[in-house]
């Protein structure tokens, strides 16, 4: 199973314009406070930098709330930084690196930019790896409020598709009803080609046929004008041998 290593918190909701560390130790980890101490946004940190981007799921009216004091921070240039870190001693995340970061950065803006590893990347490439892993932000690893509630009240349908979801089957079904799309595309295009190839075909012959004619023309226009001048000639020694001496 994934495990997260370590957060990195910097400008993101409550957690002001300092670098806010949290580890997470293999187990079960609970995290105590207050009411309003910020304990959920720890959760919305891990959600945001893995990609998601549904304000609703964040607990926010629009993404640009996520920054820390956005109306009135005079730090400077507002930035919203998370960065996730994965042991992934067991190559779960299709990365060869023991330890897996996953960094997600968001300006005043609204402009996102994703690092793997300190390389930067795109968000459908964040969303993939996490998707071989099982550990997509659309699966059961972040339970958000209420819906442990949700899920007790499942029919026997959708707690199956559940089941598929954490044993990884939805992954590969997707994959399968995409590939289908693709291949379905393909032959229409396959299809479409072929029957171009007939009218290229055909046009080929029209053309071949309009050759053959046109040097058939050319041979007997030379031939007559061949013959014409024979006859031409000859007519012409008959007439000077006619002629008085």
């Amino acid at each position: 199973m994934v495990h997260i290593r370590k957060l990195e918190i910097f400008g993101f909701k409550s957690f002001g314009y300092k670098n806010t560390i949290v580890n997470f130790e293999q187990g079960l980890v609970a995290i105590s406070g207050a009411n309003g101490s910020g304990k959920s946004n720890i959760l919305d940190a891990i959600s945001f930098s893995l990609g998601e981007n549904s304000p609703k799921i964040m607990r926010v009216d629009k993404l640009r709330s996520l920054l820390h004091d956005v109306d009135n921070a005079k730090h400077g240039a507002k930035i919203a930084r998370v960065s996730c870190h994965f042991d992934n001693s067991d190559r779960k995340i299709p990365v060869d690196s023991n330890t897996v970061t996953i960094t997600r950065e968001m300006d005043e803006n609204g402009e996102n930019i994703y690092y793997l590893n300190q390389k930067k990347v795109l968000r459908n490439h964040v969303l993939d790896i996490l998707e071989v892993a099982n550990c997509g932000i659309h699966k059961l690893n972040i339970v958000q409020q209420g819906t442990i509630t949700r899920i007790s009240e499942f029919n026997a349908e959708e707690r199956r598709k559940i089941i598929e979801d954490i044993i990884g089957l939805a992954y590969f079904d997707e994959k399968k009803v995409e590939s289908l799309k693709q291949l379905d595309e393909a032959d229409r295009r396959l299809e479409i080609a072929l029957a171009r190839m007939d009218e290229i075909k055909k046009r080929i012959d029209e053309l071949e046929l309009e050759r053959n004619n046109q040097l058939r023309y050319d041979v007997l226009d030379k031939e007559l004008k061949r013959m014409y001048a024979i006859q031409s000639s000859n007519k012409l020694r008959d007439i000077e041998s006619t002629k008085i001496p």
